[in-house]
């Protein structure tokens, strides 16, 4: 690899990370504008599928060689339902909490069905990592129900954790199934831009009382998170593989605490720091990336 093509590679991870993390920040964000969940679907989902619409023009709704329960499960489960529960999870808990519960989780959760549907096999290092997960996602939960629960945040955990549920349910069915990232994006983006849009007829919106630079940023950050971070985070697996990808996925709740302490002025307990230290470790173990580096 040529430096020219390593520092793109490291800056396309860095942009997908930073991506991840700022879509936890701007849907808590959103969230606490009063929108509701459809609004907050509507606005990730919308800009993404417009622009992917050259490519839904060209294979369809249902590209060649998509099933129906493809596009129930990547497109309602995965796009949609993740959608509707990681946002009504941040009207009782902060970003930090989403970071822990949400993207944290989901190698417990793909590690389940795997396991208990497919029959994968998984290393001892990789079981340890996930029982590290358990450990620090449990303990800050824990300690929030004890501490803090009268706030209700513990409703807030467990929305985020069937949102990471919906998330693993995704990503095993798109690694099982014969398709290619454009058609997976297709049946993510554009089923559930379809969903959100039915769902904001039958239910109404509050959108139109945003005013006009929220509503620009939110469908900026939509465009962002549902277009760009899908081909970034691509590019960065291609060229440096998929265990330092895997890896740095470990940051997001990091990216997404701190940025929920400066934009939105949510305070960080030392225990929910040691959780994000204690779940970073354990990631980067159930994904497989320390294991692999070590190859």
């Amino acid at each position: 690899m040529t430096l020219r093509q390593s520092i793109l590679a490291w800056g396309a991870l860095f942009i997908t990370i930073l991506i991840w993390g700022s879509y936890l920040v701007s849907t808590r964000a959103a969230m606490t504008q009063n929108l509701g969940a459809f609004d907050v679907g509507f606005l990730r989902s919308f800009p993404a599928a417009v622009a992917m619409l050259p490519f839904i023009l060209k294979r369809g709704l249902k590209p060649k060689g998509a099933s129906w329960l493809d596009v129930a499960i990547i497109g309602g489960l995965g796009g949609t339902l993740f959608t509707v529960l990681l946002a009504s999870g941040f009207r009782f808990a902060p970003t930090v909490d989403g970071g822990l519960f949400t993207p944290s989780m989901l190698p417990v959760f793909v590690a389940a069905i795997t396991i208990g549907v497919l029959g994968s096999n998984y290393r001892i290092s990789q079981f340890v990592g996930i029982a590290l997960v358990v450990i620090g996602a449990l303990a800050v939960g824990g300690f929030e129900a004890i501490s803090n629960a009268q706030n209700g945040a513990w409703r807030g955990h467990l929305l985020f954790l069937c949102a990471s549920c919906c998330w693993a349910s995704y990503t095993v069915r798109f690694n099982w199934a014969s398709l290619d990232p454009v058609d997976g994006a297709i049946l993510l983006l554009g089923w559930s831009a379809i969903a959100f849009a039915v769902g904001l007829l039958i239910f109404g919106t509050t959108l139109t009382s945003l005013p006009a630079p929220i509503l620009s940023l939110q469908l900026f950050q939509g465009f962002m998170a549902g277009f760009v971070a899908n081909f970034t985070y691509l590019y960065a697996i291609r060229a440096l593989g998929s265990a330092i990808a895997a890896a740095a996925a470990a940051m997001v709740p990091t990216i997404g605490a701190i940025g929920g302490w400066m934009f939105l002025a949510e305070p960080i307990s030392m225990a929910k720091w040691v959780g994000i230290a204690i779940v970073a470790v354990g990631v980067a173990l159930a994904s497989g990336a320390i294991k692999k580096a070590a190859d």
